[in-house]
C-alpha cells in the first residue's frame, strides 16, 4: 500500500514519535485533494506515477497519495502530533466527509520507546475529535533496537 513517511530517530534506542494525515484514492487526484482541503501537502503522488522515478521499470502507484506531516519534531509526544494534525483539519470536517466517499483517510502515527517497554497517552477528547473527522488510525510501533529510517504505510 501507499507511501513512506520518513521518521528518523536520532539514535536507535531513543524514544521518538511522528504523525501525518495520509489520504489515498484511486479516483481523486492528489492535487485535487490539496485544492479541496486548501492545505499544501508535504508529499503527493499521483495514480500511475512511478514508485521510483529514477527507475523507469519500477512499479506504478495503484492510488494517488496525499501526505501532510504534523510539523513537529520526533522528540514531541505522540499526543502532540495528533493534536497538531486535528487542529490542521478541524475546520475542514465537511470536505473530509465528502472526500471519504472516494478516499481512505488515515491518521498515520509512528512510535518507539527507549527501553522496549513503553506507551503513550491519547486522551478521550482527542480520540473523539479524530473519530469525528472520519480519520482511521494507523499506529506503527518500532522496537528500540530497530534501525529506524523510514516508516512504511
Amino acid at each position: 500500500m501507499p507511501e513512506d513517511l520518513t521518521m528518523c530517530s536520532p539514535l536507535p534506542d531513543t524514544k521518538w514519535s511522528a504523525g501525518s494525515i495520509r489520504i489515498t484514492s484511486r479516483t481523486v487526484r492528489a492535487d485535487e485533494i490539496s485544492t479541496r482541503l486548501g492545505i499544501v501537502p508535504d508529499e503527493l503522488f499521483e495514480l500511475g506515477s512511478l514508485v521510483s522515478p529514477r527507475n523507469p521499470r519500477s512499479a506504478r502507484r495503484e492510488s494517488s497519495v496525499w501526505i501532510r506531516q504534523s510539523g513537529l519534531g520526533n522528540d514531541s509526544e505522540l499526543e502532540e502530533h495528533v493534536a497538531a494534525l486535528v487542529r490542521l483539519v478541524r475546520d475542514r470536517r465537511e470536505e473530509l466527509t465528502r472526500l471519504s466517499a472516494e478516499c481512505e483517510l488515515e491518521l498515520f502515527l509512528g512510535f518507539s520507546s527507549e527501553n522496549g517497554q513503553g506507551g503513550c497517552f491519547l486522551p478521550a477528547h482527542l480520540l473523539a475529535e479524530v473519530g469525528g473527522l472520519g480519520l482511521d488510525v494507523v499506529l506503527d510501533l518500532y522496537p528500540p533496537t530497530s534501525e529506524v529510517g523510514v516508516v512504511r504505510g
